[in-house]
Parts: C-alpha cells; structure tokens; sequence
C-alpha cells in the first residue's frame, strides 16, 4: 500500500466516522407533529445536556406542537422547528427577547406604580369574594322579592366578585375612578375584575368602608373566571390601580393613565 493509499483510506475512515457521528446525533431528532407529546422521542431527548433538553420541552410546550411555514410565521415567534437542534435555536432566542420584554415590562411597571402610589395612599379596593352564580341568584341579591314574583329560570352562569373600597384618607372622597386586575401566571394578559366608577351619590366619608358586586351578569363564566374562584390565591395576584380621586377640600388626584 502506498503512501497515497493509505491517506485516502484514512480520511475516508475519518469521513465515515464524521458521518456516523453526525447520524447518531441526539440534535437531529425530528420533533413529533403537531402535538406536545414528547414520549416518543423520549429516548434522544435523554441524550441530550439537561440544559438542552429544556429547551425542546419549552419550545414544544410554547409552539403547542405547531409547525409554520417560514413565511406565515410570526418573526417574533416563529413556530418553524422541525428538529431538536432548530428548536433548541429557537427557544434560545425566545429566552432573550422575553427577558428583554419582561425587563421593559418591569420599568413601565414601576412609573405606574409611582404614579398610583399618592391614590393608594388615600383609597384600597380588594376582592372580599368570588363566586360563580346563576343570572336568577344574582338578580334576587339585588332585589330580595325577585323570588316572589313570576320569573324566567335561567341558570346561566355568570362570575360575580364582591369588591371592598376603603377611604384610607381624613378627607372626605366625592369621587372616585380605578380598575382591579387579576395577574394570572398562566396568562400574559390580566384578568379584568372590576372597572370602579363612583359618582354623584356614592361619597365615602373619611375611613368608611363600601361594598359592592361586580361583574357581567349576562356574560357566561370564562375558564379564567372559574380557576379564579377556585384558586385565587395560588394562581392569581389582585392588583389594584386607582386613575383618579376628587376630594372634599379641592384636591384632584390623577395618575394620567
């Protein structure tokens, strides 16, 4: 054999062990079709470094198991992973716009809450309960002789919360404005509880306290509505946002959102 024989024997040794490698490669796996089921290629994902590895679970668990099109994908999300490695890619980069959002997120977060912060000093709103009821339990909260009279059943099911406003303050509120949310964990977007308007009529004297029910009566229950009142404080964190406040002595308060 000569010298020449033997170099192409070993790069073609060399290229047949790149090639085995490349095959036995856990980062090639396709990624099941459009389902987040991963018991199928349990066996490859296991070969890979744990911080891999939760990479695909979160990009598979994220997409929902879809596949786009490069042209009918979000360029923000783009759903286009067809193997481990285009996952593992994708969800890197998700990682880092996210932490950018949420960074951006916390700084808008933080002027709101400088700007709320003189109104909460003078007014609390709060959730003293929540509770799924029927359209006929909630109109006979509101009129106690609606049982005594001819009605339609309907047992429909609406989601109900009894809201608390507390004047903090030693002046009197005429007036006041603010929303109470619910931030969900599994949700981005939070949960709308109660949009909070009193007017003419409904003044709060120094350190009283008001109750009252809020909700859409004639709005079935949302899935959101009903894990709501179930686990409100396991899943969910009321956050109360007051937008303006008019007092007995003059004073207007406004946190200009």
């Amino acid at each position: 054999m000569t010298g020449r024989d033997l170099l192409i024997l070993v790069v073609a040794a060399g290229v047949l062990f790149a090639v085995v490698q490349c095959a036995r490669d856990p980062r090639r796996t396709a990624l099941p079709f459009a389902t987040t089921d991963l018991s199928s290629v349990e066996a490859e994902l296991a070969k890979l470094p744990d911080e891999e590895r939760a990479l695909v679970e979160a990009y598979v668990k994220r997409s929902n198991g879809d596949v786009l099109p490069a042209q009918f994908a979000d360029p923000d999300q783009p759903f286009t992973a067809r193997s481990f490695s285009e996952a593992i890619a994708l969800e890197r980069d998700w990682k880092i716009k996210a932490a950018a959002m949420e960074k951006g997120a916390d700084e808008l977060r933080a002027r709101r809450d400088a700007r709320v912060a003189p109104l909460k000093a003078i007014v609390r709103a709060s959730v003293v309960k929540a509770e799924i009821l029927t359209r006929n339990e909630i109109q006979a909260r509101s009129d106690p002789d609606f049982y005594q009279r001819p009605y339609q059943v309907d047992k429909s099911e609406a989601f109900v919360a009894r809201i608390r406003i507390e004047n903090l303050g030693n002046e009197r509120i005429l007036s006041m404005s603010g929303s109470l949310k619910a931030r969900d964990t599994e949700s981005y977007l939070p949960m709308d509880l109660c949009w909070i308007d009193l007017g003419t009529g409904r003044e709060l004297e120094p350190r009283q306290t008001l109750e009252l029910d809020c909700g859409h009566p004639h709005r079935g229950a949302d899935a959101q509505q009903i894990a709501f009142v179930r686990n409100p404080g396991t899943r969910f964190t009321v956050e109360w946002e007051p937008h303006r406040i008019k007092l007995a002595d003059g004073r207007e308060l406004d946190a200009g959102l």
